[in-house]
């Protein structure tokens, strides 16, 4: 099993561009329009108490997975029960991206394409990833997030000469209904989706440090959004921005440099398909890890085909078209919430009165007073 252990940097790589796998080409919910960069911030802040149990549940069972952390607080019952919600939201998640993925090819790139082909595609090999172990996904999330970065970085600066900043004004023109809606829209999607890395627990060195590599990767999601949006938003308008599917594919169509740099938006299909299969394999993993934990088997790996072509099978049969799946974006964080707050809230709080009971446990009884 070491050598399916992941480093520090490849964890928070890996966090990384699993927050930014789909809302990259998705976009966040922009419901404060131009003060949606002020709903971000009290999203990352929002995300400071929850990747604070997230962490705990981390250092109070070391070496363990939310599986078997679960099984542990509630019996083989309630453990089963937790372990069958997760798996769920885990292909459900990766269904989504899947589908995700396909709709956004078929717009941008391969118009005259049937959906099927690339979803099968894309199916293959993050099961492929998935199936190479945890190691090997950190590995992968190490050399794409570099080229993450520097699209991101590139095209925001590339943009600045067609920027225009008084889009950003006025600040503070929403009410703070507007701003809370979608401050807990980017919550759930997908600051909280981390929620997933509980399931993958076992997969930590020894060395590794949960709150600094869940931190790290809070702080990096937050500046790699607020460059995005600040980009898109200048570059489109909240107007435009609120009316298109794909917001970055759209606002990187419009940058240019001279005469012998245009039409990069390439570079951001390159993203969303080095960060999409990140999103895909880790959903796919964790949730063979719960089968496998459910039935008791010696290993995942035979789990992982099965869970990948019912997570194709989702994605196809879910939504009828590009419009239903983003209807159910607008739901999605408050489907989402019991699987990233409340079940981790439920297991943190009885995961520190076992801890509580077990120091009583270990603790000498007082001698008897010799009279």
């Amino acid at each position: 099993m070491q050598k399916e252990k992941v480093t520090l940097y490849q964890s928070v790589a890996t966090i990384v561009l699993f927050n930014f796998g789909s809302s990259v080409i998705m976009g966040i919910n922009i419901t404060a329009k131009q003060d949606t960069w002020l709903a971000i911030l009290a999203a990352a802040a929002a995300g400071v108490p929850l990747f604070l149990i997230y962490a705990q549940i981390f250092k109070r069972f070391p070496g363990k997975d939310l599986y078997e952390i679960a099984e542990v607080l509630f019996g083989k019952i309630g453990g089963k029960v937790i372990t069958v919600l997760m798996i769920w939201f885990c292909t459900y998640l990766a269904a989504l991206v899947l589908r995700a993925f396909s709709e956004f090819t078929e717009v941008s790139t391969l118009q005259r394409t049937p959906q099927l082909p690339i979803l099968v595609l894309m199916t293959l090999a993050t099961v492929y990833l998935a199936r190479s172990n945890a190691r090997a996904i950190g590995k992968w999330s190490v050399i794409s997030a570099f080229l993450v970065l520097f699209v991101v970085v590139f095209t925001f600066f590339a943009s600045a000469n067609k920027m225009k900043v008084e889009d950003i004004l006025p600040i503070m023109g929403h009410s703070t209904a507007e701003l809370a809606e979608s401050a807990f829209e980017i919550f759930g999607f997908p600051f909280a989706e981390t929620v997933v890395f509980l399931c993958l627990g076992n997969s930590l060195n020894k060395d590794s440090k949960p709150i600094k590599m869940l931190f790290c990767s809070l702080v990096i999601i937050m500046v790699i959004f607020l460059m995005v949006f600040f980009r898109n938003l200048t570059l489109l308008g909240s107007n435009m921005m609120d009316i298109c599917y794909f917001p970055s594919y759209v606002a990187v169509r419009t940058i240019e440099i001279g005469d012998f740099l245009v039409r990069i938006e390439g570079f951001i299909t390159s993203n969303f398909f080095f960060a999409g299969i990140v999103k895909v394999s880790v959903c796919l993993l964790a949730a063979s890890r719960g089968l496998m934990r459910l039935f008791n088997l010696p290993d995942y790996y035979p789990m992982v085909t099965p869970i990948g072509m019912l997570a194709l099978a989702l994605s196809v049969i879910v939504y009828s078209n590009t419009m239903e799946m983003f209807t159910f974006m607008e739901y999605y964080s408050y489907y989402a919430f019991p699987f990233q707050v409340i079940i981790p809230m439920i297991i943190w709080i009885a995961g520190e009165i076992h801890a509580r009971k077990q120091r009583k446990k270990a603790e000498p009884k007082p001698l008897a007073d010799a009279s």
